[in-house]
């Protein structure tokens, strides 16, 4: 397996954190004349820019599934259209980190979110990238903001953490070692339950489901016969045929979904409608783009990009498309130490 040498995988405990049916047969959302496809997205883009902004910031994939965790509960007590899925990402994100003792500084959070709104809302457009002022009212706005809304989660998820740390990642490399598999196929796994967050099955279903599912739907990718005699290697773990397929399914879903770059708020007022730093479209050529490649250092680093002059697209990204990657990758490699 990927863990580490020497290292004992141990039974996790179980821990139940299923919302009741009849929160979840109505969101507040939903109340509010959301339509259930509608919420979804939004849902799925505010947990992908969870993901892409802890890579950024360097955080462990814990503190990811935390945030995540926390943006779905909260989204069974207030509906999107109080609450934006941009904002409560930057709050969950930071509260997570704190949770999980992984603390950011607030103006690096910022920071970071602030240039992906940039660059996800003007995605088309040619846009000068640069770090926030943190002496400026941008800045000073985003940061109440983040303060307002954290609160706010705190407040609707009782001021408990009670289950929100419970992520599948802790099961499914002891499953795995109990059904004698490869660390392909624990990789594999790993990479769906990463996937999994983005929808809310955390709240409709208990962790070692969704842990059963990622096997279940790596063991098909890879062509890995797992045991189905009596009784089936699912039933091992206290998960039901029923619940392993919907999990299953619900996963799959997403890989039809096309990358979101940028959803307009539902809410009364638009808070990104202006944004006082300059936008020039239709600009060939040169575009300089200013790099943060160590937040906790708080050092700039500028790095060229050649910006395409038949569309106008931008020319890079905060860190760079590989980096992106390459630290994602990182993210998704499984070990014992990686979810306490």
């Amino acid at each position: 397996m990927a863990a580490t040498a020497g290292h004992r995988t141990r039974k996790p405990v179980a821990v139940d954190v299923v919302l009741p049916a009849s929160t979840l047969a109505r969101s507040p959302s939903l109340d509010d004349g959301v339509c259930p496809a509608t919420e979804r997205l939004h849902r799925s883009f505010g947990c992908e820019l969870i993901q892409e902004a802890g890579i950024l910031l360097r955080l462990p994939q814990v503190v990811m599934a935390t945030a995540q965790t926390l943006l779905h509960r909260f989204y069974y007590r207030k509906s999107l259209r109080q609450f934006d899925a941009f904002r409560v990402a930057v709050s969950c994100l930071f509260l997570a980190a704190k949770v999980e003792e992984a603390p950011k500084r607030i103006h690096d959070v910022v920071r970071v979110f602030y240039a992906t709104f940039r660059r996800r809302k003007w995605k088309r457009a040619t846009v000068t990238q640069q770090l926030i002022d943190v002496d400026s009212a941008t800045f000073r706005q985003w940061r109440s903001w983040l303060i307002i809304v954290e609160r706010q989660v705190l407040i609707d998820v009782g001021f408990s953490i009670y289950g929100v740390t419970a992520h599948p990642h802790k099961y499914v490399l002891y499953y795995v070692k109990v059904l004698d598999g490869s660390p392909e196929l624990a990789q594999q796994a790993w990479g769906f339950i990463n996937d999994s967050l983005r929808r809310d099955l955390c709240v409709r279903y208990k962790a070692q489901v969704t842990a059963c599912a990622a096997i279940f739907l790596a063991s098909r990718f890879q062509k890995v016969a797992l045991p189905e005699d009596h009784p089936p290697w699912y039933s091992l773990f206290d998960v039901e045929k029923t619940e392993l397929y919907a999990v299953s399914v619900a996963i799959m879903e997403l890989y039809k979904q096309e990358k979101i770059e940028w959803l307009e708020p539902l809410t009364e007022t638009n808070p990104y409608a202006v944004d006082e730093c300059p936008v020039v479209k239709d600009v060939p050529g040169q575009e300089q783009e200013k790099v943060e490649r160590g937040v906790d250092k708080d050092k700039e680093t500028s790095a060229a990009k050649q910006a395409s002059a038949a569309d106008g697209t931008m020319g890079g990204r905060v860190l760079g498309v590989a980096a992106v990657e390459a630290a994602d990758a990182r993210a998704a490699t499984p070990t014992d130490e990686s979810l306490r």
